[in-house]
């Protein structure tokens, strides 16, 4: 659809889906300003203000800039890489001193080769800049992606596609239907003829339900042509606010009028357009200065608690190194001026010692022994954790096969975390709930009422009424659910949706033609047969029935893009996802008679068109004419089948096609798409629990009677499912689809005209049917939902002339606006929500009253006057409202389930197992809370628990946490549960953070109640600034606990129900809740267990190759002289000893997945980093000096009494004691870490002899080279493997450096000795004890 009158033939889609960005590059707000303004677009500031011409530059020959609309989530540019990235590499403690080391040896007469600290340099620098261009480029791939896609704009009156990277402020966008926004438009034209727009912010902030935009008011109507001649949009400069917007139209000729925008006038980037054929916006915020892109900012960075304990150990290593040169450097000083003297046959010492020779000396030791640093460690580390985040993502227990949603992880450098969290933050709707609701109670008029589908059981009666028996208060209030929402029906009309529910009929074949039509007051005029079925025939015909195709032809095609009606059937709901395709329009689109008169290019379509979209069609005098049919889904999901595609066009990229692409518009309704043969259709099952089969015995009017009311209850759940309700928040839907079932059926709304059908189910076969009666409700005002106001309302006009404001929210906003006449009803709803809650139901507060004229008149002048304002609106509007929502009377309240996630008990209780402590952060009330928590596990059943409700100051606070902290002192061994307010949490972050966050990580389980998205951050926060430095991990799934997760020292998002936002800010992300126990449980387990093993491993290795150069410069007079070639000094981290560390790294597996799974208690050893604590840390250094000093001293020993080991009969040269030594270090720390694994695999074992061959082929190829650059080991190594002697006493050293090790670690298993128990570290949990004891006040 567009608004000339002909279809796009390019077969794009107008705009992609905004993508997300995680990394932005920091920009300035002002300099881009600017560089618009010198870039020739007409947007200026005035005291921040922007001013933008609509319809772009009046000046026409002037070249428009290109590139304001691009994103750019690179970090580097051609020319910035390099210096960039060695800038990054280089603030590396690491990397900074090998370079350190470089420079020296290039300056100084180094003992040995610059090359041996240059190429593993090199080599590490070149590794990481690998990895992290490469991923700049894929960034930059999805950048262009985006930036290329194409966008229809209108220039000059005339339209055009260009690429969206090249839209400019002022532009005017075409967005169709199911596409998304390129930039942040001010809505000016929508096709709908009340000139709303429906879009989702799934994208934007995580919210999947519908939410309505409007036109500006009062805005004048003029052709396309015209358009850019409207006026100039002055606006705020942009913000990070999403729901905020200020700004106003300055129209241009006689009318001269200036028209207030808000936040509902503005279309944001990342939203979806739904339900509305085509809008026409102007753009205002553009590129990097849109509310998407200024939300996208980058985070702080997060680094693993590991990195702490290797910089520990890089500072003890340094430290050491530093202490061996100064003690070398003076022993070499002695040696000069005590030693050599009185060896005259080396000649006179020097007399004179220069500066310069000092530098000589102690930088040749420093650059000799360099190695002790690990240069390799980092870039092992990181090519670990991108390997283990890949084995996470591939993780088949973490995919969920309905979704096709694997794990994701975001941020691969925090996967030991996963094993290292002591609490974690969870919210509860939509992470430990399913965020599905069905309605379930109800108190009405001081009365408790249960929902029984189609009718309502009294509590204390247990009398079943349905709506032919409903009392004037219970009509009151479910009349008062059926208006009071914003609920919108995505059909469009009433028609739409009758024409949706065709005949049931069994399938026999796929038939071409007209599907034959009915409308709901046409419900019961079916073959008389019908009546006469048993009701599992009845349900077999449902079950087996196809709709009507928008084409005319029955189709069997299945959508799922919209939640069907949300019934309580435990069958039905395996397949509800499922549903036929209907045809969807936007609301009251098709309603050509009422729309505005406007010339034929504007909103008119062709006659010639709208006759030949609907030829084939039989319609009837009751229908009204249908504009255009399309044949897309809503959903991305249900783009053609490979076999619906046209020869030769290969489906494009999201932001270019349609859904029905390349055909978006019906232009053939008599085609038939045929599918190939083989392809099997299944429809929707509707067998229910309320589904039984009819009694055996011969009452025939039994027998008729209920198949009858499953038939009537079929029909209404099917026309239910066919109006296929949008609704900003899933409890406001299942409010108005309970009334629906019970009768009263919200049709949608014509020109703010709201209808509701009265559909009494007929429960006798006998009795006649009556037409179903409609009523009607002018909606004046909506009065939206606000986290400040926690209420909603509407203000209708009934059929006599009288106006109504109704109130729905949360009990504690709504109670006090009622009247005092209201106070005995009030109480007893109170009492009744609270057994709601109780029961883990959401509760909401129904009231009404009457509005007098004169008050609604002064009601229009205060809010005309607020919205007008440009400062403080928001707050104007509020004030407005709120006088006008007074006096109450009150109707009742609801009950709303909302169901908990599959296998969350059990992931609970088996995390407490674990050892991790469980804060539940939500927004519900605390009865509510408690009752889930109860339910799910959260809070042990027998455990104590403590209340902090309402309290007002810090006194009241501290007598809380005393009295708790006693309970918790005198109760030693029993659980205890705190349960908390947001009021009680707000005067305990702001006047006792302290004294509350030592109380509250006392308790097993926190529950925090009514918080805002600002206080789940800030517990976070108090958490995280403990002394006990504990680790900290949040779940969430929806927009509101980004920041949250965000806080958190590990972030995990569920891809829910509320979009995906939660999801890209999150570290790792998946499907459901329980997947979390496995996350956590195994792979957290594993990479924690594997880096420990790689850092310690790393210094133990070196330790062994520096500590044989240390010893040896005792035997040298400390001359600074290397006993390895320069070739074994470069190789030794690069290849001998770098590929089975690594392959162990991401394979170790010291406890099967199923025994983790099974003992959660195993988590616990590896929290707290236990594995890099110092006495681990020790035994290796230990371990690693004991070997050194092995392997040096038995070659010293075998070279100094009997150095004729050749098989040749001479005695070996010098070149051969390096080269026998560096042999045997690779075997010794080779086998070494062989017995320090657990998981022993085939592959595991061949790296190792790989990397042993690797010293043996390296070296012979380069001793046969005759090279006398730094020690000549010319055939050295070739004589070493033709001796017998030297390979018996290579397996005698490796088998005496072993032993030990074999020793120790067979005892540790076969006694089970705790390890490191001798250790101090019990001083420190007395201490913790102590403070676990002690009180406040």
């Amino acid at each position: 659809m567009n608004f000339f009158g002909h279809d796009h033939l390019s077969g794009f889609r107008r705009i992609d889906r905004a993508t997300p960005w995680a990394d932005q590059e920091s920009f300035h707000l002002k300099d881009t300003f600017l560089w618009n303004w010198h870039k020739g677009s007409r947007v200026s500031t005035i005291n921040d203000w922007l001013q933008i011409q609509i319809g772009g530059p009046e000046d026409v020959k002037k070249k428009r800039p290109k590139g304001q609309n691009r994103i750019k989530s690179t970090k580097y540019t051609l020319i910035t890489f390099l210096p960039q990235n060695l800038l990054e590499q280089f603030r590396r403690i690491a990397n900074f001193y090998f370079l350190v080391m470089t420079i020296i040896s290039l300056l100084i007469d180094s003992p040995v080769s610059p090359m041996t600290s240059l190429l593993p340099l090199v080599f590490v620098i070149a590794v990481t800049a690998a990895k992290q261009g490469y991923e700049d480029i894929l960034r930059y791939r999805t950048d262009n992606v985006v930036n290329s896609s194409p966008v229809t704009v209108i220039r000059d009156g005339k339209e055009a596609i260009i690429k969206s990277q090249d839209v400019i402020p002022g532009d005017l966008i075409v967005v169709e239907r199911d596409c998304d926004v390129p930039c942040d438009l001010v809505l000016l034209r929508s096709t709908d003829p009340h000139g709303k727009c429906f879009i989702t912010t799934a994208n934007l902030d995580g919210e999947s339900n519908l939410k309505t935009l409007m036109v500006p008011r009062d805005l004048p109507t003029v052709d396309i042509q015209e358009m850019h001649k409207l006026g100039m949009i002055e606006c705020e400069s942009p913000t990070t606010d999403l729901y905020s917007f200020n700004g106003k139209i300055e129209l241009k000729g006689s009318e001269g009028r200036v028209l207030p925008l808000t936040a509902e006038n503005v279309l944001l980037r990342g939203s979806r357009v739904k339900n509305t054929e085509c809008v026409i916006g102007c753009a205002v915020y553009t590129g990097m200065i849109s509310k998407l892109q200024l939300n996208s900012r980058l985070t702080r960075n997060k680094n693993a608690t590991s990195e702490t304990y290797i910089n520990r150990f890089l500072i003890v290593i340094l430290v050491a190194l530093i202490a061996i040169v100064t003690l070398l450097y003076f022993l070499k000083r002695y040696n000069e001026l005590f030693v050599i003297p009185k060896l005259t046959y080396l000649g006179d010492a020097t007399d004179s010692y220069s500066v310069k020779q000092f530098l000589q000396d102690y930088l040749s030791f420093l650059i000799l022994f360099n190695y002790l640093i690990p240069i390799s460690l980092y870039v092992t580390i990181e090519l670990q954790r991108v390997i283990g985040s890949w084995f996470m993502e591939w993780d088949i227990e973490l995919y969920e096969k309905e979704t096709d949603q694997p794990c994701v992880v975001n941020t691969s450098n925090l996967n030991e975390e996963l094993g290292q969290i002591n609490i974690l933050f969870s919210d509860k709707t939509g992470t430990l709930t399913k965020n599905e609701m069905n309605f379930q109670q109800c108190s009405i008029n001081g009365s408790k009422f249960i929902f029984k589908k189609t009718r309502l059981e009294d509590e204390e009666t247990k009398a079943l009424l349905d709506i032919n028996k409903f009392s004037s208060s219970q009509r009151v209030f479910f009349q008062a659910l059926s208006i009071c929402h914003t609920v919108q029906v995505a059909s469009g009309s009433l028609e739409d949706a009758d024409a949706g529910s065709t005949k049931r009929e069994p399938v026999t074949a796929i038939k071409s033609g007209p599907p034959e039509m009915y409308s709901i007051s046409d419900i019961t005029e079916e073959s008389h047969n019908a009546s006469q079925q048993s009701e599992l025939n009845v349900s077999h015909t449902i079950e087996n029935s196809v709709s009507g195709h928008p084409n005319g032809a029955n189709s069997t095609a299945i959508s799922s893009d919209v939640n069907p009606l949300l019934v309580s059937d435990d069958s039905y709901g395996v397949e509800r996802r499922k549903r036929p395709v209907v045809v969807k329009r936007s609301p009251n689109f098709a309603r050509s008679n009422r729309m505005h008169s406007s010339p034929a290019n504007d909103f008119n379509v062709n006659q010639t068109d709208l006759n030949g979209a609907t030829n084939g069609v039989d319609t009837t005098p009751n229908f009204r004419p249908i504009s255009l049919q399309f044949r897309r889904s809503t959903s991305e999901k249900d783009l053609q089948q490979s076999w619906e595609a046209p020869n030769g066009q290969a489906p494009g990229h999201r932001r270019a096609h349609s859904y029905g692409a390349p055909n978006a518009y019906l232009t053939n309704p008599n085609t038939v798409i045929t599918p190939p043969a083989g392809v099997i259709f299944r429809s929707p099952s509707t067998t229910s629990r309320e589904s039984y089969a009819a009694p055996t015995f011969t009452r025939q009017p039994t027998i008729l009677v209920r198949a009858e009311s499953q038939r009537r209850k079929n029909e209404i759940r099917d026309f239910i499912f066919t109006l296929d309700y949008q609704a900003s928040s899933p409890d406001e839907k299942a409010l108005v689809e309970a009334c629906a079932n019970l009768g009263m059926v919200y049709t949608g709304d014509d020109d703010e005209t709201l209808r509701v059908r009265i559909v009494p189910p007929h429960m006798d076969y006998k009795r006649p049917f009556a037409k179903p009666k409609e009523e009607t409700f002018q909606r004046l005002h909506v009065l939206e939902f606000t986290s400040d106001r926690k209420r909603m309302s509407v203000i209708v006009r009934d059929t006599d002339g009288k106006k109504w404001i109704y109130t729905k929210g949360a009990e504690s906003y709504v109670f006090p606006l009622c009247a005092n006449s209201s106070a005995d009803l009030v109480s007893k709803t109170d009492a009744h929500i609270s057994d709601f809650a109780r029961l883990g139901l959401r509760t909401l507060a129904i009231a009404r009253r009457l509005i007098a004229e004169e008050e609604y008149q002064d009601f229009l002048v205060e809010l005309a006057q607020a919205n007008s304002s440009l400062e403080n609106r928001k707050q104007l509007s509020e004030e407005c409202y709120s006088k006008i929502e007074s006096n109450l009377d009150l109707l009742g309240a609801t009950a709303v389930e909302d169901a908990l996630q599959d296998d969350v008990a059990d992931t609970l209780v088996s995390l407490q197992a674990a050892g991790i402590k469980i804060w539940v952060l939500t927004g519900d009330k605390v009865e509510t809370a408690l009752n889930i928590a109860l339910s799910c596990g959260h809070i042990p059943p027998d455990a104590k628990k403590y209340f902090i409700i309402d309290c007002k100051n810090r006194e009241e606070m501290l007598l809380h946490l005393n009295a708790l902290d006693r309970e918790i002192i005198f109760g030693i061994g029993q659980e205890c549960a705190l349960l908390i307010d947001g009021k009680s949490l707000g005067v305990a972050l702001s006047e006792a953070s302290t004294e509350f966050r030592d109380v509250a990580v006392k308790c097993t389980a926190v529950l925090c109640c009514r918080l805002s998205p600002l206080q789940k951050s800030e517990v976070v926060s108090l958490i995280k600034s403990s002394n006990e430095n504990y680790n900290t991990a949040s779940i969430g799934d929806g927009a509101n606990d980004v920041s949250m997760i965000q806080e958190a020292h590990v972030g995990i998002g569920i891809m829910g129900r509320e979009g995906r936002q939660a999801a890209r800010c999150a570290d790792f992300a998946f499907a459901k809740f329980c997947m979390l126990k496995r996350l956590l449980l195994v792979h957290g387990h594993y990479h924690s267990v594997r880096l420990s093993l790689l850092v310690l491993y790393f210094f133990y290795k070196n330790i062994v190759f520096m500590g044989i150069m240390f010893l040896f410069q005792f035997h040298t007079l400390f001359s600074s002289s290397s006993v390895y070639d320069s070739l074994f000094l470069t190789l030794y981290n690069v290849i001998y000893t770098s590929l089975p560390i690594l392959f162990i790294a991401i394979s170790e597996k010291p406890y099967t997945e199923e025994k983790l799974m099974r003992t959660p208690q195993l988590y616990k050893k590896n929290t707290d980093n236990k594995q890099l604590h110092w006495p681990y840390f020790l035994m290796w250094v230990i371990f690693a000096i004991y070997h050194s000093v092995i392997i040096f001293y038995f070659a010293f020993c075998l070279f100094s009494y009997n150095n004729v080991i050749l098989n040749y009969g001479q005695t070996v040269a010098f070149s051969c004691f390096g080269t026998l030594l560096m042999w045997t270090v690779v075997v010794v720390v080779n086998l070494k870490l062989w017995l320090e694994s657990m998981y022993l695999s085939f592959w595991y074992i061949f790296t190792i002899i790989i990397s042993i061959l690797g010293f043996v082929i390296t070296t012979v190829i380069y001793n046969v080279i005759n090279l006398d650059y730094d020690t000549d080991i010319y055939w050295a190594y070739n004589n070493l493997l033709a001796s017998l002697p030297v390979w018996l006493w290579i397996l005698l050293t490796s088998v005496a450096c072993l032993i030990p090790d074999y020793t120790i670690r067979m005892l540790q298993r076969a006694l089970n000795i705790k390890s490191f128990s001798i250790f101090p570290g019990k001083q420190r949990k007395l201490k913790m004890r102590e403070k676990f004891e002690s009180t406040y006040l």
